[in-house]
């Protein structure tokens, strides 16, 4: 459903694209730059990205530099925006066009809806992994690579990761890139990232709520199964549900994650010993931060 401000820009940018043409052929005002390319990629790998997280990944945080590329991005019907939600200032994703443009052979996301912080918290740890020089799957890259038979197989091979232990060649849908969840089920993590010495999968997870138990021990015994490491990025509530804290008398309780046997009992090894590590989730973009410290505090009663 389009929002007021997204039909005001769309509006104005279609009265633009009229008189000033499409931003593709010379001779129109501008061209693609390799960063413009860069941040279509993106928001088409990771569905949303904030105005900031725009400028840090593609323009060395240069606001003003990304507010004008992006402007023009718009106009020429590559690129949609929003300014709909308050605490997140200016969000983007690509239209049809602007996905094609990509050429990452993903179709053009949906619109941003009401798990926009998960979304954008997601997308604001996989631009910073890759940043710091990790290959990185977003969900919607692990999606389709799953839906064609052998083509995770050729992925992996491409990003020159030997085949994952115990799947078999013949895997079905849900058992390279994601964790099967008992007969049928499939569990998909938020992102995959390449280590680079040596090359092997890490399953991402972001999560800023702690999750139903049954649902996270589920995920859990999926993850241990299939003998698979798992990064969790979490808020405070999050990591405390998963590893565990001292209770009243100074005693470690274990989390979900001991209980899972993908940690070993007890408080966390500095070495982070086990199939399971816990981090707390730190973004890039500020508003981000804020809205996901926020949103922890809450649920602490906070």
């Amino acid at each position: 459903m389009e929002t007021r401000a997204t039909g005001v820009y769309r509006e104005r940018a279609e009265r633009r694209r009229r008189t000033r043409g499409a931003g593709e052929a010379r001779g129109d005002g501008w061209q693609r730059t390799e960063e413009d390319e860069q941040l279509l990629r993106l928001a088409t790998r990771y569905s949303t990205l904030t105005l900031h997280q725009a400028a840090y990944a593609c323009w060395g945080g240069r606001i003003e530099t990304a507010r004008r590329r992006v402007r023009l991005m718009v106009e020429a019907g590559l690129l949609l925006r929003s300014a709909d939600v308050r605490w997140a200032r200016t969000v983007l994703w690509p239209t049809e066009r602007g996905a094609r443009v990509a050429d990452t052979g993903l179709s053009a996301p949906r619109p941003p809806g009401e798990r926009l912080l998960d979304r954008l918290a997601v997308a604001d740890v996989g631009i910073a992994l890759e940043a710091h020089g990790y290959a990185v799957l977003s969900e919607r890259e692990i999606h389709a690579a799953e839906a064609v038979p052998g083509r995770p197989a050729q992925l992996l091979e491409t990003l020159r990761v030997p085949r994952v232990p115990g799947v078999p060649t013949s895997a079905r849908r849900g058992e390279t890139l994601a964790v099967p969840a008992g007969a049928r089920a499939v569990h998909w993590p938020d992102l995959i990232v390449v280590e680079p010495t040596p090359r092997f999968l890490i399953a991402v997870e972001v999560e800023l709520t702690p999750e139903a138990p049954a649902a996270l021990r589920a995920i859990l015994r999926a993850y241990r199964q299939a003998q698979r490491s798992v990064l969790y990025l979490a808020t405070e509530p999050v990591a405390r549900q998963l590893q565990g804290g001292p209770g009243p008398d100074g005693t470690w309780i274990d989390g979900a994650a001991q209980e899972a046997g993908l940690r070993p009992a007890g408080a966390p090894l500095p070495d982070g010993v086990g199939h399971l590590s816990v981090r707390l989730f730190a973004a890039v973009d500020p508003a981000v931060a804020r809205r996901a410290v926020q949103q922890a505090a809450r649920l602490r009663g906070g």
